[in-house]
């Protein structure tokens, strides 16, 4: 794994070496910190009061909060955080914009929520009461944060196949050893449709970030190697039209970092929830259950073998290769003229070949992962690939010991099915907290920074 990337500044090693005192320092105040906050839940396991929208708690929205107001710049005023967080979580209309009647006048009940929940941040000292209209971050809640400072990396566990730093995806990228990674799968954060003052990333300022990061992918891809991107989509702001920013990011990877789109894969979820009030209110459009996957590659010709992926026979095929195949010759027999021959589809080749729909959820609550967070108290990552995506991509591109890179691992679930199935991984998230509840993910990861992340 060493020789997979490049070392790191004297600088930037120096810089992390002062974190990780500073990191001890402070470890025994986050500790405290991480346990009286609460764990933050997926939507599938928020509580429903009777008469009630189904809110997240306060305990759950405390982190999504401070995420929001970082995210900012640490100062903002009340609305642009209930829009961040609801963005942040990706919260269905019907929750975002429910309306309640509260001391006899008909208020916003998530946003109001929201606002209590900087009541809460105050009494923790994670946010000040200094200003009135804004609201801030205190240093006690960019402790809690704990998010890497730009530029720098620290390894914060290995498995025997890969490691996960604490860095943002630029730092990361940047030490990775040219033609070295076999397959980058990711899935990189939405826009917002309205930009804010303080820096949170409008379309256009996304389409460029990416491609940014797009450039150093490609360099560090070996010919054969491929990009797989997970997409989604958004509405413009104010109206019941989609937003165009998906094909203009394509145009820019392959136009301007030269990538060459291999194959349009699409993730059907049939349970997600409408998250639009132009589906659920205005009844003017219908509810959007795909996103699409654009597989990318550095070459014409990606390494690639559906033979890997096949699906299970149908009875009704298993049936007719038990037969030996067609029993006779047909002609324009189907609607689309196609013909056959005797003994035709009478070939037994394993399985049949998968299509470019994959159609799962990423609904799982109470698995492993999730029930280790919160024993721990440490809040489950909100937004997973869907459960079969990672599996597939990794064994149609990838053979065992390839190396396989995550820049926003989030929960990591990539790497844990690079375990599974005998694949090197490398793995960022610029956020300590996800990347210590990402451990449950493995049984055999070694501790790196145990000052940093003790469990």
């Amino acid at each position: 794994m060493e020789k997979n990337l490049r070392p790191v500044p004297a600088r930037a090693l120096t810089n992390s070496l002062i974190i990780a005192l500073n990191a001890a320092l402070t470890f025994a105040m986050l500790a405290w910190l991480t346990a009286t906050v609460g764990t933050f839940r997926p939507s599938a396991e928020w509580t429903k009061q009777p008469n009630q929208p189904m809110l997240p708690s306060h305990k759950q929205l405390l982190l999504p909060v401070m995420k929001s107001l970082d995210a900012l710049g640490g100062s903002a005023n009340a609305k642009d955080i209930v829009d961040a967080v609801a963005h942040e979580l990706r919260l269905p209309s019907e929750i975002r914009n429910a309306q309640g009647v509260v001391s006899g006048r008909k208020v916003n009940l998530f946003a109001r929520r929201v606002r209590w929940v900087r009541q809460d941040g105050i009494r923790r000292k994670f946010l000040s009461a200094e200003s009135y209209g804004r609201w801030q971050l205190t240093e006690a809640g960019n402790t809690y944060l704990q998010n890497i400072r730009p530029g720098f990396i620290i390894t914060i566990y290995e498995t025997p196949l890969g490691r996960a730093l604490w860095a943002e995806a630029e730092a990361a990228s940047g030490v990775i050893d040219d033609n070295s990674v076999n397959l980058i799968i990711t899935s990189p954060e939405y826009p917002l449709c309205k930009e804010k003052e303080y820096g949170n990333r409008s379309e256009e300022s996304l389409i460029d970030w990416i491609g940014e990061l797009a450039g150093e992918w490609k360099r560090m891809l070996v010919d054969d190697g491929s990009l797989v991107l997970s997409v989604g989509p958004v509405w413009q702001r104010g109206l019941p039209l989609e937003s165009v920013y998906m094909e203009r990011l394509l145009l820019k990877l392959i136009d301007d970092i030269g990538f060459h789109l291999a194959q349009r894969t699409y993730f059907e979820n049939p349970g997600k929830i409408p998250s639009s009030e132009w589906v659920t209110v205005r009844r003017v459009r219908v509810k959007n259950v795909i996103e699409p996957i654009w597989w990318l590659s550095k070459t014409a010709h990606p390494k690639a073998d559906n033979r890997r992926i096949l699906l299970p026979y149908s009875k009704r095929m298993q049936k007719l290769i038990a037969k030996g195949g067609q029993q006779r010759d047909w002609q324009n027999r189907t609607p689309s003229g196609h013909s056959g021959t005797k003994g035709g589809f009478g070939r037994n080749n394993g399985g049949s070949i998968p299509s470019n729909l994959i159609t799962t959820t990423n609904a799982a609550s109470n698995d492993f992962y999730h029930r280790m967070c919160r024993q721990h108290g440490i809040p489950a990552h909100p937004a997973t690939f869907g459960d079969n995506i990672p599996s597939y991509f990794i064994q149609l591109l990838t053979d065992e010991g390839d190396l396989v890179y995550e820049p926003f691992s989030g929960s990591a679930k990539v790497p844990a099915e690079c375990e599974r199935l005998n694949r090197r991984w490398i793995a960022n998230d610029r956020s300590l907290t996800y990347i210590s509840g990402s451990k449950f993910r493995f049984r055999n990861y070694r501790n790196v920074a145990p000052d940093l992340c003790p469990i």
